[in-house]
């Protein structure tokens, strides 16, 4: 039984985590700020002020990351968060300050 439970919980927060990445082909509009690069490429999955989708997953508030592991982060991907190729250095450094302010 035990086995199931485990088995079921790890199905439900991959499909919760499911369409996470389908935004990664974000390309920042010339003016745009790190909140509203954020709100267009990382709300998504993060939650609209960094609180995480459904309150604890992939939670960004208190992070203890610095900006530039955040704008590594955003350019190279992580374990489940994909790459954002379109995001520049510039711009994601914009973000990463935006998300510290989180």
């Amino acid at each position: 039984m035990k086995k199931t439970t485990c088995l079921a919980g790890i199905c439900l927060a991959g499909s919760l985590l499911t369409g996470c990445s389908d935004n990664n082909d974000f390309k920042p509009a010339t003016g745009m700020d790190g909140m509203d690069i954020y709100a267009n490429a990382c709300s998504h999955c993060h939650g609209v002020n960094g609180s995480g989708k459904f309150g604890f997953l992939l939670k960004l508030t208190g992070s203890g990351s610095n900006t530039e592991e955040i704008v590594h982060k955003i350019r190279n991907g992580g374990h489940i968060m994909p790459a954002f190729p379109n995001i520049d250095t510039q711009h994601a450094g914009l973000v990463a300050a935006y998300i510290k302010t989180l």
